[in-house]
């Protein structure tokens, strides 16, 4: 495996981890203070920001090495990063009902 191979195979990974954080995230607040559209925002923004950083790091890895990775790397991270933000946003929604009952259990 050559190193450009090594660094697309991270990158991805990296996009994927984001994903899971930020679901992370937006899971336990909502369990933890009953906030469904805040917690939302919090968790897409943290997504963002790591899907817009590893995209940024591949810029500056790939710029002088081979046009067609740079553009390639650039719409699979975009691509990764719509995919990313859309699944995050479904399964929150989807889970908001029961995480919200978690949350109010606790206080019964």
């Amino acid at each position: 495996m050559s190193k450009l191979d090594i660094a697309m195979i991270i990158y991805i990974i990296f996009m994927i981890v984001a994903t899971f954080v930020s679901f992370k995230y937006g899971s336990t607040m909502i369990k933890k203070k009953g906030l469904f559209l805040p917690s939302t925002l919090i968790a897409g923004t943290i997504n963002l920001v790591l899907g817009v950083f590893a995209i940024l790091v591949w810029v500056f890895f790939t710029w002088g090495v081979n046009e067609f990775l740079f553009f390639g790397g650039l719409v699979l991270g975009s691509g990764l990063l719509v995919v990313g933000e859309a699944v995050l946003l479904t399964t929150l929604f989807l889970k908001r009902k029961k995480w919200i009952h978690i949350y109010n259990e606790t206080f019964n």
